[in-house]
């Protein structure tokens, strides 16, 4: 028997337990990886964001012989077939959105072709579906850590055969990258090996310094597995251990409640009137806000394409209970520039941030004056990313509403707002 394996979210060959049990039941596999045009043209996938994808995609073409399409995956398995007759293609469990759907077509064309299609689990610690429905984080970590399965199994030798068909050098001839400078998915294992987790939990929200492991394209795109990571981080920092939970959360979330793709997770917060004013949605996505700290997270966004998580939760929190925008548009921001971007986390942070969603406290305000001073107490992070006001004392910047910058007015006064918040969200 022989088989096609479609990667996808698992972009490695070591520790690979889907690609292992294919490997095991066929001497003879077709690594197969398609840049999707429809994924790409969703995310506005180019630049920083498709070159991190292409050299992922290099470094896995290291390890075995892999052939790369660019275009439909359901047209590019139509290519192949016409070349190669499996018995099986296999690919991963989807449990997004669109990964469900992009799974549904790559199966309809297999039924046409008399091709069983195989999903198997990988990509996540443990089965999203094998904890019991919880709709609050504490009890589902407590859960969640009983059941992490930590075993693995090597890949096998097997043989590609030689096909007509294109490599990524060729591809990538068609694609639209940059250098995803600073991240590079080579530097995924030295990063996990060198980063100190056993202080994570001291440094982890200081936007300044290197306190964040910077493992989230690693983990978004499988370049590490997330059993190699908990291994070398269990006892010494539960904390990223919770962290690596709060991201199979959000996907039991949306596994147990499928409308938090478009709807809020409490009902009671689905008629929020949000203002929805232009200019402030514009100001806020130009980086203009007139508070530093926010202007400084937008443009790392831009610029990196990666967000410090503490700066994650304070540009939602503003533009959502300050500017009182829709969380729907702060989200689909982070999809247009987010190297790490994935869907269910995106969705269940930015409901998270905008207090509709799986979270037990009715209201959580980040006051971004006290952010500012609490964890960036030199301005270090807002010097960097806006330089024009390195010259200023740093209490100026931090509190922008009691000293008058040589900058963007603040586009609204945070104090006035709060009350028209809680009372928005009490009605």
């Amino acid at each position: 028997m022989s088989a096609v394996y479609l990667f996808k979210k698992d972009l490695r060959r070591e520790d690979n337990r889907a690609l292992a049990y294919v490997s095991k039941r066929h001497r003879e596999v077709v690594p197969l990886f398609v840049f999707d045009t429809d994924i790409l043209q969703e995310l506005k996938a180019e630049g920083k964001k498709l070159g991190y994808v292409v050299r992922a995609v290099e470094q896995l073409s290291k390890s075995l012989k892999l052939y790369c399409f660019y275009g439909k995956t359901e047209d590019a398995l139509r290519e192949v077939f016409k070349v190669y007759k499996p018995t099986h293609v296999y690919t991963t469990l989807s449990y997004s959105w669109s990964g469900k759907e992009r799974n549904e077509k790559v199966e309809q064309v297999c039924k046409l072709y008399g091709v069983e299609f195989v999903q198997l689990f990988e990509n996540f610690l443990s089965p999203v579906e094998s904890i019991p429905q919880r709709k609050v984080y504490t009890p589902f970590y407590k859960e969640w850590i009983n059941k992490v399965d930590l075993s693995t199994e090597p890949v096998a030798d097997f043989k590609v055969p030689d096909l007509p068909l294109p490599d990524i050098n060729r591809i990538k001839l068609m694609l639209k990258v940059e250098d995803p400078e600073p991240f590079y998915p080579e530097d995924c294992k030295r990063r996990l090996e060198t980063f100190p987790f056993e202080k994570y939990e001291e440094t982890r929200n200081y936007p300044a310094i290197d306190g964040s492991s910077k493992l989230s394209p690693c983990i978004r795109f499988g370049v590490l597995s997330l059993r190699e990571i908990f291994k070398k981080v269990y006892g010494k920092s539960e904390q990223f251990i919770k962290e690596l939970a709060w991201r199979e959360f959000w996907y039991h979330i949306a596994f147990h409640n499928p409308e938090v793709k478009d709807l809020e997770f409490q009902e009671k917060r689905r008629g929020i009137a949000w203002e929805n004013r232009q200019e402030h949605i514009d100001a806020f996505l130009e980086g203009r806000t007139g508070y530093p700290l926010v202007d400084a997270g937008v443009r790392q966004l831009k610029q990196e394409k990666w967000l410090h998580n503490r700066m994650r939760m304070i540009l939602a929190s503003f533009l959502t209970k300050v500017l009182l925008v829709d969380w729907r548009i702060g989200e689909e921001f982070f999809k247009e520039h987010l190297l790490d971007y994935d869907q269910v986390v995106n969705i269940g942070n930015w409901q998270w941030s905008a207090s509709v969603g799986a979270d037990p406290k009715p209201l959580r305000l980040f006051n971004p004056m006290l952010q500012a001073q609490r964890y960036d107490p030199e301005c270090e992070y807002i010097k960097k990313y806006l330089p024009e006001l390195s010259h200023l004392p740093c209490p100026m910047l931090q509190d922008p509403l009691r000293h008058k910058l040589p900058y963007h007015k603040p586009v609204v006064n945070y104090y006035d707002r709060v009350s028209l918040v809680r009372s928005l969200y009490k009605a």
